[in-house]
């Protein structure tokens, strides 16, 4: 077994010469470097990294979300329509009051407005409309 005295030292690592003299000067030139740099306000740090496009996607989201236009009522839409056209393509077109009622989306506003309470019908239009469909009472 060998012992740590028999090992021959060798240096393998050289220090330059004037090497621990020169360190404290170059130390400090390297500090007074560093103050020198102007503060720079928009460096590229982690931050802005991710900072910024956090910031661009909210910006869009909510201009993406004010430009969308909700649709209109389908009532309002069928307002502009002629009463005399909406009958004739009722007649013309083999649609049954059940499809219409299955195929229909009523909300209780457009219910309500269907039946207004202040509308009054002459009893004499009742009497032509009775006989006009043949309703028996």
């Amino acid at each position: 077994m060998k012992r740590l005295e028999d090992i021959p030292k060798k240096q393998s690592f050289k220090v330059p010469d004037g090497y621990f003299e020169d360190l404290p000067m170059r130390i400090q030139a390297r500090i007074q470097a560093a103050e020198k740099k102007p503060l720079r306000i928009f460096e590229y740090s982690l931050v802005w990294k991710f900072a910024l496009p956090v910031l661009l996607v909210g910006i869009l989201s909510v201009a993406f979300w004010y430009n969308i236009s909700e649709p209109e009522d389908s009532f309002s839409q069928l307002d502009t329509v002629p009463t005399e056209q909406l009958l004739a393509y009722l007649e013309s077109d083999d649609i049954t009051t059940e499809e219409i009622i299955e195929n229909a989306r009523f909300t209780s506003a457009s219910i309500n407005s269907l039946y207004e309470e202040n509308e009054e019908i002459p009893t004499a239009e009742l009497d032509d409309l009775t006989q006009q469909y043949d309703f028996n009472f």
